[in-house]
């Protein structure tokens, strides 16, 4: 598929405040551009951000596996991280944003053994964090919280401690406005996948918030057990302060440019049925900004694996390829395909592979399943 390969000026867009207003009157988002996205799955990756500037591997102890999208970076030793151009963090003084997933390798951190977690930001370091977002270890922080390190700003503790699913990737961002958010209030806002954690009111000055180094991928240093506790994947900057999370599931987070096409994905979404005609719903989901024109199933091939010999058809579609419409960003539609397995004994099992494409063949792909059958 097409990379995103521009790198939009860091200046922040002027927003319209209007003072005295704690609550709008209208429910309208703060909009404004996405000025840093970097995918975190691979050196090629950190130092080549897909919007803004490049990211920088510091210590030489690391490790990528597998994230959210692809694969995301893992600390292997203390002293090692991510880090971007700190003035990042002076160009968004004043408004901003920063979302990031995370695949936890524990289920919590653990005091005094491997604390806190610098998800952004570099805990305990002895270098002045500007915004950060720390996953607390139940004496420093509940859970996840926010702040500003050179200002003292923190969001309150969460009641009680955030526990994690090993493996099961979670999503953390940070917003912030000193003239307060949406019109509100709130002037930084600690979002854990997609809802609202805490929040604080404390003001600064955003001509003292210092260029220090935007981190993620850290912990406390003073923790000799902190590393190689979580993954970090797909890292984004917006240069508003961005409330409305539920497009966090689509891994690109720029709008479709002129040129640029889609990226699908495929799956077997749902089986159902008598042996003899076998439903199986095919899905094709669009990962991407850009809309799929004309999306459909170009085949549906089974390699019998296991099992006695016998030879399953395909009754419908009478033939391929089988069309499925036009796909939105981050929709998924279904086709369907009816499949006699008369013949097949109970333990008979296919590799199963789905060409498909879109765009009038300018967008192709295939997936390969395993071990199908009932």
């Amino acid at each position: 598929m097409n990379k995103i390969k521009h790198k939009p000026s860091l200046a922040v867009a002027c927003l319209l405040i209007v003072p005295g207003l704690s609550t709008p009157t209208i429910g309208i988002a703060e909009t404004g551009n996405v000025v840093l996205w970097n995918k975190l799955g691979s050196n090629a990756e950190v130092t080549n951000s897909e919007v803004g500037p490049d990211g920088t591997l510091m210590g030489g102890n690391y490790a990528y596996e597998p994230g959210k999208f692809g694969n995301g970076y893992v600390r292997k030793g203390l002293w090692n991280w991510v880090e971007f151009p700190g003035q990042i963090m002076r160009n968004l003084a004043q408004r901003g944003a920063i979302s990031m997933w995370i695949i936890p390798k524990v289920t919590q951190p653990q005091p005094y053994n491997y604390g806190v977690f610098g998800l952004l930001g570099h805990p305990y370091s002895g270098q002045t964090d500007t915004f950060f977002l720390y996953w607390g270890d139940g004496v420093t922080g509940q859970g996840i919280f926010g702040g500003i390190g050179s200002a003292g700003i923190l969001t309150p503790n969460e009641p009680k401690q955030f526990v994690a699913q090993i493996g099961t990737p979670f999503h953390a961002a940070i917003a912030w406005n000193v003239n307060g958010i949406d019109g509100s209030s709130d002037r930084l806002r600690v979002y854990r996948d997609g809802q609202l954690i805490s929040s604080s009111s404390s003001s600064w000055n955003p001509a003292a918030i210092p260029a220090a180094g935007f981190i993620v991928g850290s912990s406390a240093e003073s923790d000799g057990n902190s590393y190689d506790k979580y993954i970090v994947d797909n890292v984004v900057a917006y240069d508003y302060a961005k409330t409305d999370f539920s497009d966090r599931f689509i891994e690109n987070p720029v709008d479709c440019q002129v040129g640029e096409l889609p990226e699908l994905s495929a799956n077997i979404s749902k089986k159902s049925g008598t042996q003899s005609a076998r439903i199986w719903t095919i899905s094709l989901g669009n990962d991407s900004r850009c809309p799929a024109e004309n999306a459909q199933i170009d085949a549906l091939n089974l390699t019998q694996v296991a099992g006695a010999a016998c030879t399953p058809t395909v009754t419908t579609p009478a033939s391929f390829p089988l069309g499925v419409g036009n796909i939105p960003a981050g929709a998924q539609v279904s086709g369907t395909a009816s499949i006699n397995f008369n013949g097949c004994p109970n333990v008979a099992r296919f590799k199963v592979s789905i060409p498909f494409s879109s765009n009038d063949g300018e967008v192709s792909g295939s997936k390969t399943l395993t071990n199908q059958f009932r």
